[in-house]
């Protein structure tokens, strides 16, 4: 009896430890694919719901994301731009007519390095469907993550299909303060649209967004010229 209970246990961790190092493989050439020195672009849809069952579309939003050979990337979501050149970070937000200047972020691609989470969140499930993988994480008591749950779908070519996200900390939806309206909302990325087709440079030249003067000033390009200048 004993030396079946050995044996159980043992199964038992030896599934455990296949199961995590399958998830981090995924992670790993999931990271890979977007680091790699080729051009690659696709389109985004942000979808936040009120509650983690609600059906209903709260708010919504597009994003687009465009990468060069030379892994400088360009983003727009909703009505912000954010490029990470060789030369200068930049984030654009048009709604508050603002713009940040600041030096670039090495290695800047986003949040497709999924390794951290391995150290955040535990894995409950790992499904295997016919063209994606189907990743559930649960964030680790005292985790500084905003959220409770995290799923992840990634293609079998290696790319961000879904990302789900079940937020732990009550959001107040109503813009009357006399009658608070809080719910724990559920936000939906999902991503179309993937090619390694070129986009067009002006994307990632500083050039398009602002120059330095003869008097080291920034000058701000025709379309951002009333915009204000964050530190």
């Amino acid at each position: 009896m004993f030396y079946k209970k050995i044996i159980y246990v043992w199964a038992i961790f030896n599934c455990c430890v296949v199961y995590t190092q399958s998830v981090s493989d995924v992670f790993q050439k999931l990271g890979k694919q977007y680091s790699i020195a080729k051009p690659l672009q696709y389109r985004s849809s942000y979808a936040l719901y009120k509650d983690f069952d609600s059906k209903k579309i709260e708010e919504s939003y597009n994003g687009t994301f465009y990468k060069n050979e030379l892994n400088e990337v360009y983003m727009k979501i909703g009505d912000s731009e954010i490029l990470n050149s060789k030369k200068v970070f930049l984030k654009i937000n048009h709604s508050e007519k603002a713009i940040q200047i600041l030096n670039p972020v090495a290695n800047y691609l986003g949040d497709f390095d999924m390794k951290p989470l391995l150290d955040l969140c535990k894995i409950e499930k790992f499904l295997d469907y016919k063209t994606y993988w189907e990743i559930t994480l649960i964030t680790k008591p005292y985790s500084s993550l905003p959220y409770s749950k995290i799923v992840v779908q990634i293609t079998k070519h290696y790319f961000l299909q879904k990302q789900i996200f079940y937020y732990n900390t009550a959001i107040n939806f109503s813009k009357d303060y006399r009658n608070p309206d809080s719910h724990y909302p559920r936000l939906e990325v999902t991503n179309t649209n993937y090619s390694r087709n070129p986009v067009s440079a002006s994307f990632f030249n500083s050039n398009t967004y602002f120059t330095i003067s003869d008097k080291k000033q920034i000058v701000l390009s025709e379309r951002l010229k009333k915009y204000e200048i964050l530190d």
